[in-house]
């Protein structure tokens, strides 16, 4: 099924152009695609909505947690945001507003996309799809930027093109209203197909977008009925009888692509389709790899012991002088730390050992080495998929919504309602699947707050949701503010000598709660107003 749909994607306009020459007697020039085929042959519509999924964010490419405190690498980008240089000019996720363009091909497929000889069903699946999208992408921009021009219908030039922002809220509603419709026309997620949106996914996605919008930041009077919304939007998925469920084993969650826990991700497959992820996180000098995207000493500290307990306890049985054993299993499917065999070599992340400072300070990035590398995401053994290993390219899948996260909303949002014992018992169900204990009944009121947020922290690290989660927390003047911490190790003749030391202080404006529109775009609008303090 992933292959199939794989070359739907990455060929799907050919296999549709083929499809389209049954009638041989057709006197349009067969050769030449024009957009009355397109709205009028059901498989060039599949085929031009197959191009749309490869438009979909996502990837350690982009990096959005790199903009946190919980990451710190060699990108240029996002070291914006680490020394407080984001302007409007000058800002690392900025090509984000080029989704427009994409969703001026969505509103184009939904106003034509109307094939006389197709059965409804197919044609209501297919601009459902496309309703999905649509919301994905506004979901994207909304969060980024907070609260962008809406254009739900195709524009002609002689319009007024210069549309003016709608309000975060407006946004919201807007968003909301294309994914239930979508949910309307989708299947249910057993007789979809594999990597295409379905009704599962869409309600996944309402979930995170109710709530991102009862948090905080954009639910400032904390509104109930807002929590509300949210608490019975993630609900929704879970008694949707969809079949979701956790993944049994963390660590392999993310390279047994389509397992039962994904909800929604993007397809891979080698030699079609590829990701850098082995090229850009594995460490630093190893087959030429850059080592990008590594953990901090600050994402580090939040994982528990494996008796559950935080490593703050005097009572957890925490031993700086190795602070790597029984560590919550998170943290092993996660972080590459000194000592820890990868691949066939012992990691060295020492200073002058084979991966850390002083050897690969050649490469200019030592000052910011933290003494770590992201495992999550990689494959150790080659054995299993050699073709993996081929020119430093990986084709595991990209989730985008997975199942552990509609467990969270809705223990975030139970949480917010007062009801800690049911949200406990869903953090519980999280925990669980890692083999950590259950959080007792003891641990209540802002404790059990500050438990929730270590526990989505380090559940969904570097999956592009800490960098929004901060933010509406409005928890980022004080995790991102501040110092970031480093594991700085001696190898004295094979004993290792470990003390945390500081890497950097970072800088946290208010400004950044959204990026600054582009220039360029304020620049050609008239009517488009600019995020506060850029």
């Amino acid at each position: 099924m992933k292959i199939r749909n794989v070359y739907l994607i990455i060929i799907g306009f050919s296999i549709a152009l083929m499809a389209c020459r049954k009638n041989v007697l057709d006197k349009k020039p067969l050769d030449v695609l024009t957009e009355e085929n397109v709205w009028t042959d059901v498989n060039l519509g599949r085929a031009y909505v197959n191009q749309l999924y490869a438009s979909l964010p996502g990837g350690i490419e982009r990096d959005l947690d790199g903009a946190t405190e919980i990451e710190d690498g060699n990108k240029q980008s996002t070291r914006t945001y680490a020394v407080g240089e984001v302007t409007a000019v000058n800002s690392p996720f900025s090509s984000s507003w080029e989704t427009y363009s994409v969703i001026a091909r969505i509103n184009k497929f939904l106003e034509n996309f109307n094939p006389p000889d197709a059965e409804q069903e197919e044609i209501d699946g297919l601009k459902g799809e496309a309703l999905f999208l649509r919301a994905f992408f506004y979901r994207e921009l909304n969060d980024l930027f907070g609260g962008v021009p809406i254009v739900e219908k195709v524009q002609s030039l002689d319009e007024d093109l210069v549309v003016s922002r709608s309000t975060y809220d407006d946004c919201v509603e807007f968003i909301l209203t294309d994914l239930d419709q979508a949910a309307e026309f989708l299947p249910d997620p057993a007789d979809a197909e594999v990597g295409r949106a379905n009704k599962g996914a869409a309600l996944a996605l309402k979930s995170r977008v109710l709530l991102y919008a009862a948090s905080p930041l954009h639910n400032p009077g904390n509104d109930p009925a807002k929590w509300q919304r949210a608490s019975d939007a993630a609900l929704a998925v879970i008694d949707g009888g969809f079949g979701y469920a956790l993944y049994p084993n963390y660590n392999e969650l993310f390279l047994n692509d389509n397992n039962e826990e994904v909800i929604f991700d993007i397809q891979y497959q080698f030699p079609f389709r590829t990701t850098s992820n082995d090229y850009t996180l594995n460490p630093q000098g190893l087959n030429g790899a850059f080592g990008n995207s590594r953990p901090t000493q600050n994402l580090v500290d939040r994982y528990e012991m494996a008796n559950g307990k935080q490593i703050t306890d005097p009572t957890s049985g925490y031993d700086p002088n190795n602070p790597y054993e029984n560590r919550d299993e998170r943290f092993y499917g996660t972080v590459l730390y000194n000592g820890v065999e990868w691949r066939g070599i012992e990691i060295e992340t020492f200073f002058d050992g084979a991966f850390g400072p002083g050897v690969n300070d050649t490469y200019s990035t030592g000052a910011h080495m933290t003494g770590y590398y992201l495992r999550k995401f990689l494959n150790q053994n080659e054995d299993t998929n050699p073709i993996i290993f081929q020119d430093n390219r990986a084709d595991q899948n990209w989730i985008l919504i997975r199942y552990a996260e509609i467990l969270l909303n809705y223990a975030e949002a139970q949480l917010a309602l007062g009801n800690e014992n049911t949200a406990r018992e869903y953090i519980n169900m999280v925990r669980a699947r890692a083999n950590q204990p259950d959080l007792p009944a003891s641990v209540t009121g802002a404790a059990l707050q500050e438990r929730y947020v270590n526990e989505r922290t380090i559940e969904l690290a570097f999956e592009e949701q800490h960098y929004f989660d901060i933010r509406r927390w409005k928890l980022a003047p004080e995790l991102h503010a501040g110092t970031i911490y480093k594991m700085e190790i001696e190898n004295d003749n094979g004993n290792f000598i470990y003390s945390i030391g500081e890497m950097e202080e970072r800088i946290w404006n208010d400004s950044y709660y959204y990026l600054p529109i582009p220039q360029e775009e304020i620049d050609k609008n008239e009517n488009l107003s600019q995020n506060e303090g850029y």
